[in-house]
């Protein structure tokens, strides 16, 4: 575990920025997450779904997972976490005060450094206070479909007390809250509610003569001398609706109390965590630190062409599949120095069709999917260097932009900047993708600055420094 790795929020009460050791931070939120009274394994559970979110998102963002305040993890507030001071949780707790901080410190202490993983990535780890009989697949609540979200049964929360609660709401105030108005035509001809009231019968002037209330029939008359009412001409319009529901939450992922019983059932925080996040496994996280600033981050790096594809060939020979490549096996060992863990759609001088290439990246899902590739204009003194990535990845945008800046200023390629492109690669990719045009080999100064080993490990340094400056912005 990283020592150096903190997580950076913004305490609006104070009006100031901290920063907090990663399990330090999880001692912190772990309290105002779930009930202090539950199970240990429960709370260990809860301790690695904090960690394993602090991460992704610390990670996936930049240090940019507070959307609400610039270059912030998260904010002290309803918007992120509102979390509870010690002098609070002193007032709450009372007496109890020592013996559950010892409680929360051993939650931590015996799951540091554990995250929730699925292919070697921390996991948007969602959970829920009550499921109610069942979890939720996350394309009914989230619009997508995410392999470890799935629905999974569980009677284990049926003794929560928020297992089912009923709320009682006056039509005019549904009215008001879903904006609509109930229809108020033709009351004599409504008033029927399955299972409760049935089967009206009424004559021509509106007398009810028969009516089935409870699945027991009266005649219009037993109801009015039953019910005092002045008039066997009566109609039934409901004032207010009762509303039923069961667990809460949304019911993504865990449910905790359903954890909380499987815990007293004797089962693990693993074993718990295994059961409501399909597929995933507890690992122990590497963490970014000063001498591996990349930890954690996964690139598939894509040499064009390839084997009886030769891509551009150069007036003097040189051929684009060589230099990608070269250059290719350049990157890998200086990004995962940093480390990254670097992938090579090809290793070798051979031809990757570009649907396997797509396949590889969905296998992988890494941060970025970068192609390299030469360019080449006939009869012109085009030179310079371009990269494309797919409309709306802001991201690849973003990167291609600190890319082509180090490429400039480091080996004095024209920067020719970052562009939308409409290539079957960008368009087939479910990551964020750039396609990264080095120069031309139709321009015979830069074909022989290509044929040069010594500025192809130039060129390699200056990529990975932009890729780092990314990560770092």
């Amino acid at each position: 575990m990283s020592e150096d790795f903190l997580i950076c929020f913004f305490d609006p009460e104070n009006d100031q920025i901290v920063k907090r050791p990663l399990e330090d931070m999880v001692k912190i939120l772990l309290p105002s997450q779930i009930d202090i009274s539950f199970q240990l394994e429960s709370l260990k559970a809860q301790a690695v779904i904090i960690r394993t979110n602090l991460i992704r998102n610390s990670l996936k963002l930049g240090g940019k997972g507070c959307e609400k305040y610039e270059n912030v993890d998260l904010c002290k507030s309803d918007h992120c976490h509102d979390f509870y001071s010690l002098e609070e949780l002193k007032d709450i707790w009372k007496e109890d005060f020592e013996m559950n901080i010892e409680k929360i410190e051993k939650a931590v202490k015996e799951t540091e450094g554990d995250i929730l993983t699925i292919e070697g990535k921390p996991i948007m780890a969602l959970y829920h206070n009550t499921c109610g009989g069942s979890t939720e697949n996350s394309e009914n609540i989230i619009k997508n479909k995410v392999v470890y979200l799935r629905k999974v049964l569980c009677d284990y929360c049926i003794e929560s007390p928020n297992w089912e609660e009923s709320k009682e709401y006056f039509l005019e105030e549904i009215e008001k809250k879903l904006n609509i108005k109930f229809s108020k035509d033709d009351l004599f001809k409504k008033g029927e509610i399955s299972g409760y009231i049935d089967n009206i019968v009424r004559d021509e002037e509106n007398r009810v003569r028969k009516i089935k209330i409870g699945g027991k029939e009266f005649t219009g008359s037993e109801i009015m001398e039953l019910l005092d009412l002045n008039s066997n001409r009566f109609y039934i319009c409901p004032v207010s609706i009762k509303i039923v529901s069961r667990g809460s939450g949304e019911g993504l992922g865990y449910c905790q109390y359903g954890g909380n019983e499987m815990a007293r059932r004797g089962h693990t925080y693993k074993e718990i965590l295994d059961y409501y996040y399909t597929g995933t496994k507890v690992e122990r996280c590497l963490l970014p630190s000063i001498k591996k600033p990349l930890m954690g981050k996964v690139i598939l790096i894509d040499p064009g062409h390839g084997g009886e594809d030769f891509g551009y060939i150069g007036n003097n020979g040189l051929k684009e599949k060589d230099i990608v490549l070269s250059l290719s096996k350049e990157i890998k060992p200086k990004l995962e120095r940093l480390g990254a863990k670097v992938y090579l759609t090809r290793n070798k001088d051979e031809n990757i069709l570009l649907n396997k290439r797509t396949k590889m990246a969905d296998s992988i899902r890494p941060d970025f999917f970068i192609s390299f590739h030469m360019d080449f204009f006939a009869n012109s003194n085009n030179r310079g260097c371009k990269a494309y990535y797919f409309r709306g990845d802001e991201e690849s945008k973003k990167l291609g932009v600190k890319i082509l800046e180090e490429i400039e200023r480091d080996i004095n390629i024209k920067n020719k900047g970052v562009r939308e492109g409409d290539f079957y690669l960008l368009k087939n990719l479910n990551t964020s993708s750039l396609i990264i045009e080095l120069g031309y080999l139709s321009n015979l100064e830069e074909e022989k600055k290509f044929s040069d080993k010594r500025f192809i490990k130039q060129f390699s340094e200056a990529i990975g420094k932009g890729i780092l400056q990314y990560f770092e912005y």
